[in-house]
């Protein structure tokens, strides 16, 4: 089966199933495939019953009349949040869209104005219509068309949601392995202009193939990386070596920026990423311990550049910055300037230098 970014189009449809609010799938084919075998291990996981069937005039005897089925045409990527929304409405429906652009995105015509787009609902007493067809049927098009003879409501999707790349049919492994570029872009988000850490982090995911992100340790092992790094770096400032220090911590956030983009494709396309982005909070309090551990001098002394440079940095991200700033946001600039001036210079003057910088950025951008 086609894959995008590391997951099967069909461990694609099994996670919009479970969106769309299926308590259990059914695959037609044979289910011994090792395709068909990771697809039942992936439905267990999501917590959702799993089933194979070989011939349509199965499917009666497992849904009820009472029951609701969602069929998705084989090959089809639905990531689409109006799509979504429309099928979790309430009553069955067919979902459709214009003949022209649907024909040409590779969906199936039905008359001259309209096409299916590859999903419905259709209510479980309408499946007995199986039972007067050739047992070799292929079931979607057999209930595509039992629901248009039972005249089931339509709803039309929008035509351009079949150009941003959310709702397509993907009909082999060349046009997924073409389209792979296309969905990391569209759930990691193209805006990285001014963040050369959050850069690097998308560049190493595209450049060592989307399968990082579905590798089982890949999230950890980045993890407790970027953890290592910075407890590596505080380990430097404790023995006075505050350039080699800064160098680490300005190093661990490309690679927390790269646990955090894991993160987010663990969760695409229709999941949300709660619980980790407070983890970035980390990298600043190991630039103002660094920055205690540089400065030699009276404690209180020793604490206010640092405090300043950190209160500064986290009044600057709640500030809407031109482009000619961003990189006063990204740490990983930060900490490379501080490496830099504490290699050539004193650390004190490199953490006053860039606090000074910080507050002229927050004292000309506006707030958001």
């Amino acid at each position: 089966m086609p894959a995008i970014a590391g997951k099967s189009v069909a461990h694609r449809q099994l996670l919009f199933a479970r969106e769309v609010g299926c308590e259990s799938v059914i695959a037609f084919g044979s289910g011994a495939s090792p395709d068909g075998i990771d697809l039942r291990h992936a439905a267990e996981r999501v917590g959702v019953k799993f089933s194979v069937i070989s011939t349509a005039h199965a499917l009666p005897g497992i849904i009820r009349e009472d029951d609701s089925l969602l069929v998705l045409t084989p090959g089809l990527l639905p990531e689409s949040r109006v799509a979504l929304d429309l099928l979790r409405a309430e009553g069955d429906r067919i979902l459709v869209v214009s003949a022209g652009p649907g024909a040409r995105a590779g969906f199936e015509r039905i008359d001259l104005d309209r096409a299916w787009a590859g999903a419905m609902t259709i209510p479980g007493h309408l499946l007995g219509g199986l039972a007067g067809l050739p047992e070799d049927v292929a079931p979607h098009g057999a209930l595509l068309r039992i629901a248009l003879q039972q005249r089931l409501p339509e709803a039309r999707l929008a035509d351009s949601s079949l150009d941003d790349g959310r709702w397509i049919q993907v009909s082999s492994r060349e046009v997924a392995e073409s389209r792979t570029a296309e969905w990391l872009h569209n759930q990691l988000g193209g805006e990285v202009a001014g963040a050369p850490s959050r850069w690097l982090a998308r560049k190493f995911i595209t450049g060592a193939g989307s399968k990082l992100a579905q590798m089982r340790h890949a999230r950890a092992a980045a993890l407790t990386l970027a953890l290592c790094l910075m407890g590596a770096s505080m380990a430097a400032g404790i023995y006075e070596r505050p350039a080699f220090g800064f160098a680490l911590a300005a190093l661990s956030v490309p690679v927390l920026e790269l646990f955090l983009a894991i993160s987010r494709l663990g969760v695409a396309p229709f999941g949300e990423l709660r619980r980790w982005p407070w983890i970035c909070f980390a990298v600043d309090a190991t630039l103002f311990v660094l920055g205690v551990l540089a400065i030699d001098s009276l404690p209180y002394r020793a604490i206010f550049p640092p405090a300043v440079l950190a209160f500064g940095l986290l009044l600057l991200d709640k500030r809407v910055l031109p482009r000619w700033l961003l990189p006063l946001k990204d740490r990983m600039v930060i900490g490379g300037f501080l490496a830099i001036l504490a290699a050539i210079a004193k650390p004190e003057l490199g953490i006053m230098l860039a606090g000074l910088l910080v507050l002229a950025a927050n004292t000309i951008s506006p707030r958001r």
